[in-house]
């Protein structure tokens, strides 16, 4: 069985769309389960009007926490053996449970599958997966500079460990943190297979994604050390030793963030300076937009 998982905030408007598609699948062996990131809008009252006839829906409501706080719930409660992220603004195509469910029996090793977003009009989102049967995906990303938006599905046994950690009051964590730590221990299969429809909201997560650096420092710093053990060229590292000097800048260039490998210090400090300037840049451009209110 399949644990389709939605955390969302204040999507009661969007939530009746991604019913509807499910509804329409041709394989109903999954459930939906719903985490309420603490919602202001009348999402618990919608999820109420949700018919459990052909599939089952579970839904958890919680203190705002964020993204990752709610995908740590989602996966400590998932019942399923497969698992994915659906967001409360996406949808599926009719057959992509049946889809996954038939790919992941006939590859029985198999941890996580990659597929195709789409935007509504059936346009592929970025570019298509290449032609491999499977891949690691720090590869995928740096090597074959696969980088916009793809639908990930995994074995829930294989992943319901690699929680996101919290620090401080920070209520955003990127979603490839867990994917540099999955990339650890496995490889992706991939398919250039339309199987989620995404559409970005002007509020999301999304459109302001680079003024969590500020407003997230803390879990960014622990983002950028993850990161930087696998990052595979040397353009790559010191465009992450400056994004980490971004971060940490913003938290007073706390000790406690700070690299804990000697060399990596040392090589953090050394671009401090070209940092310092693109701290710059961002704050005045973020604050000019309203994002770090």
């Amino acid at each position: 069985m399949l644990t389709i998982f939605t955390p969302t905030f204040n999507r009661a408007h969007t939530l009746p769309r991604l019913y509807e598609s499910l509804l329409k699948q041709t394989d109903h062996n999954f459930e939906w389960l719903i985490v309420d990131d603490g919602s202001k809008d009348d999402t618990e009252e919608i999820v109420k009007t949700f018919s459990e006839e052909h599939f089952k829906i579970r839904y958890i409501k919680q203190e705002n926490g964020g993204k990752h706080i709610a995908t740590n719930v989602g996966l400590k409660s998932a019942q399923g053996d497969l698992f994915t992220v659906l967001d409360s603004d996406d949808w599926f195509y009719p057959d992509a449970v049946e889809f996954f469910n038939t790919q992941f029996n006939k590859f029985k090793s198999m941890k996580a599958l990659i597929t195709l977003d789409t935007y509504e009009d059936g346009t592929v989102i970025g570019e298509k997966l290449p032609p491999l049967t499977k891949v690691n995906w720090v590869d995928l990303r740096y090597k074959y500079k696969v980088r916009h938006d793809k639908c990930y599905v995994f074995k829930t046994n294989a992943i319901r460990n690699m929680t996101f950690p919290q620090y401080g009051k920070s209520r955003h964590m990127p979603p490839s943190y867990q994917w540099f730590e999955f990339s650890e221990l496995y490889d992706c299969y991939l398919a250039n297979k339309n199987t989620k429809y995404v559409e970005y909201q002007e509020d999301g997560i999304s459109s302001k994604v680079k003024s969590n650096y500020f407003k997230s420092a803390e879990n960014y710093c622990e983002y950028r050390k993850l990161a930087h053990k696998q990052l595979p060229y040397l353009k790559d590292k010191i465009i992450n030793l400056m994004l980490f000097d971004v971060s940490w800048i913003d938290t007073k260039l706390n000790p406690k963030y700070r690299f804990k490998n000697l060399e990596l210090l040392i090589q953090s400090i050394i671009v401090l300076p070209p940092s310092l300037i693109l701290y710059l840049y961002y704050k005045r451009k973020f604050t000019k937009k309203g994002w770090l209110n």
